[in-house]
Formats: structure tokens, sequence, C-alpha cells
């Protein structure tokens, strides 16, 4: 296996970036969707983790850091949902410029808002060909009773009336950020990924977004559609056999549609 820093560039601002290679190639290859405010790395190296793993068992892997993330170029302040749905077609534009990586079979795996990324960006780039969504909300506007943990204020009106909202995490977003935010129907786009599969993975015991918007997902998606839930687990499955449930669980998942000849992956 190899590891290499790479960049690519995302509306003329450069992406940074960790791609994992297999020892066999051409692969097919995963890309991993940070959550908000997060990063290539995640809450206890959950990416690092994951994607040395895919990789042993023979997938490319990209990390990626956002625009304003990360090592990347941008500003946080600046960033939208949309801008990050632009950032993860720029990633697929650079896996498909990489001989390493198997063309018809790339998925995508999203950590909380990167699960929403992922759905979204999915339905406009049919390069797609499978979805993982870790602890993804369903419905932006459900997270409101939430609100206060995420951007630190108790009102969402209140919220958009500012023109910038510093986070808890000590990062700002604008206002764009949420008034962007509020225009994309997750339910509703969820449901257009078939007949690619996509898989719900979401632990019973996260406080940040409760496994009632992975029921709503799972419910709102069509076959071929997969869901697992980690017993007990939270919001970014800390803890050592929480993480591993995911990571092993969702290799599965991968690993059954590369050897599926109906070429969904």
């Amino acid at each position: 296996m190899e590891e290499v820093f790479v960049n690519f560039l995302s509306k003329g601002e450069r992406v940074a970036g960790m791609l994992h290679l297999p020892e066999k190639t051409p692969a097919p290859a995963v890309i991993f969707c940070h959550g908000f405010t997060g990063n290539r790395i995640e809450a206890h190296r959950l990416f690092v983790h994951a994607a040395r793993e895919f990789c042993k068992k023979g997938f490319t892997s990209l990390r990626f850091d956002f625009r304003g993330c990360g090592e990347s170029e941008g500003s946080y302040h600046s960033i939208t949902i949309s801008d990050e749905v632009e950032d993860l077609k720029n990633a697929l534009n650079f896996l498909y410029g990489r001989d390493e990586v198997l063309k018809d079979g790339i998925g995508v795996i999203g950590l909380s808002l990167g699960g929403v990324i992922s759905i979204l960006t999915s339905v406009e780039d049919q390069r797609i060909k499978a979805v993982c969504t870790w602890s993804s909300p369903a419905d932006l506007k459900e997270l409101e009773s939430n609100i206060k943990n995420i951007f630190g204020e108790i009102k969402l009106n209140k919220l958009i009336l500012k023109s910038h909202i510093d986070l808890p995490s000590g990062d700002r977003i604008g206002r764009k950020f949420l008034l962007d935010a509020l225009k994309h129907d997750v339910l509703k786009n969820v449901a257009k990924i078939s007949p690619r599969p996509i898989f719900i993975v979401h632990g019973t015991n996260d406080q940040l977004v409760p496994l009632s918007h992975a029921e709503k997902l799972f419910n709102a998606s069509r076959e071929p559609r997969e869901k697992y839930f980690v017993e007990g687990a939270d919001h970014t499955f800390n803890r050592w056999d929480w993480q591993w449930q995911v990571i092993e669980h969702s290799i599965e998942f991968f690993k059954k549609f590369k050897n599926n000849t109906s070429g969904l992956y």
C-alpha cells in the first residue's frame, strides 16, 4: 500500500487530500466526505483508520478537506453546502484522472453533514455508483432542536438575521450557509439514488443527529438499500469497537457491490 499527499482545484482554490493506493490497481475507489467543522482525519482518526482498512481490502481511498477546512485553501466563513457539493464533484474529476482507479467503481462515504453532501452529489453526478452515510441528517430543518449545540444559538430565525455566526467549535460561518442549507431537500434526493445502492449507518445514542433521521433516510430511499445501527454509539462512533463495526460493515457493503455482476458498482 502507498499513501500520497495530493491536491486538486475546486473553483480555483486548492483542495488538500490523502490518496491511499492498494497493491493491485486499477481498483474501485471510495471517497470520504467529512462532517461540519471536520477535516479529512475526523474524530479519533476515524477516516484514517477507515481509509487504510479499505485500502488493505483492495480499494483506492481518497480523504480530502473541503475548501475552508483542514489544509485546503478558502475560508470557512464562506462555505455552503452547494460549494461542498462542487468540491466532491471535483474530487471525482481528480480520481477520474488517476490510472489507479476503476472509473465505473467509485463510491462515497459521508459522515454527518458529509452524508448530506454525498446524497446530494450522487443525484447530480452519476459517476458515484454507491453511497454510504454515517450519522447523516435526513432533514436539516429538523435539527433545530439541537441547534444550540451546533450553532451556539437557540432559534434558527435569530441565526438567519446575523451576517455571520460564531460556532462553539471556534469556527465562523456566514449567513449564506444557513440560507443555502434550507434549500436542500435531503429526503427528496435520497429517493433518486436508486438503482445505485445506499447503506445507512447510525448510532442508536446519537445526541446530535437522532436515530430517527436514519430511519427517515432509509424509508425514503429505494432498493437496493441497507441499514446498520450501532447499539449505544454516539455521533462519531467514539469507541474502539463502535468505529470498527462501522468500518467493517461498510467494507462488506462496498465489496458486495464491487463483485455484483449487474454493474451497479
